[in-house]
């Protein structure tokens, strides 16, 4: 099992060269837009981990370096880069200390740590390819590819986060800071969902909505709404309260007529090139080119 918020392509096929085959692998990282346009970590090891048919886990939230072989791990600083691991100079002082994969400790981080984790699929590589793409022209990159982009993580994404403004066409006039366009009652609510997000500043609407669009897709219950739309044509509110139920006490309380509303109307505003909403029915198809 390997676990960093940042890896790169070309440390990881080094790391797995020493790794026989038939070993079975896991990779958990984060894939968030300011990493990937600082170098930090790319997209590419994606293709790494599936030539070796390795599953490749994303965790908006992971900042733990952890890696572990049958019952012992090593836990530390180190992400799986040349820098951090000593293959490229200068390099960085990390720490990395030898643990029992049994400790209560790492066992319960483990099973924290997929929870909550989604499966990366080739349409979160290439949304997030665009979107970096898009973000280069717009965006002052960070100088150094190793810092992390804590200044934008305060209130950041967690993984019970969802979303729940019902007016989400609202959220970009909020993010530029035209409070009036929207009543006092849901400011607090839409501003919260744009700190959890991580925006830079002063994004034109286009990136904006690129960014929400990679950002919710990588949210635990929207990962699984989108993969059950994609695997069934459609899902309705008996699937997401399914969901719900499955992914654990912190989405208990949720009613799953009012959260597919709110999909239904961040799919309709955010992903409407590819979804077709159903208020009668309140059901959300996934449209395909014939």
């Amino acid at each position: 099992m390997i676990v960093a918020p940042f890896i790169r392509s070309s440390a990881l096929q080094a790391v797995l060269e020493a790794i026989p085959e038939d070993v079975e692998v896991s990779i958990v990282t984060r894939w968030r837009p300011l990493d990937l346009l600082a170098g930090a970590s790319d997209l590419d090891v994606f293709d790494v981990a599936a030539a070796r048919n390795i599953a490749l886990y994303l965790r908006y939230d992971l900042h733990a370096k952890v890696f572990a072989a049958d019952r012992n791990c090593l836990v530390g600083s180190a992400n799986v880069t040349e820098t951090a691991l000593g293959w490229r100079d200068p390099a960085n002082l990390e720490l990395l200390t030898v643990a029992s994969r049994d400790d209560f400790e790492i066992a319960a981080f483990e099973e924290e740590l997929f929870r909550l984790a989604i499966r990366a699929t080739p349409e979160h590589r290439d949304a997030m390819k665009r979107l970096v793409a898009d973000l280069a022209d717009v965006v002052q990159p960070l100088p150094d590819a190793e810092v992390a982009t804590e200044d934008l993580a305060a209130g950041l994404m967690s993984g019970n986060w969802i979303p729940r403004s019902k007016n989400p066409e609202d959220l970009y006039a909020v993010y530029r800071g035209e409070p009036d366009a929207v009543g006092r009652a849901g400011l607090p609510g839409m501003e919260a969902e744009l700190l959890h997000m991580g925006l830079p500043p002063a994004l034109p609407e286009p990136h904006f909505n690129s960014w929400v669009r990679a950002a919710i897709g990588q949210n635990p219950l929207v990962a699984e709404v989108l993969r059950l739309i994609d695997e069934n044509g459609a899902i309705d509110e008996s699937e997401v309260g399914a969901t719900l139920e499955t992914l654990g006490s912190a989405y208990a309380s949720e009613a799953p007529a009012e959260v597919l509303e709110v999909l239904r109307r961040w799919f309709n505003h955010f992903m409407a090139d590819h979804f077709e909403t159903k208020q009668d029915s309140i059901r959300l198809v996934r449209t395909r080119s014939i």
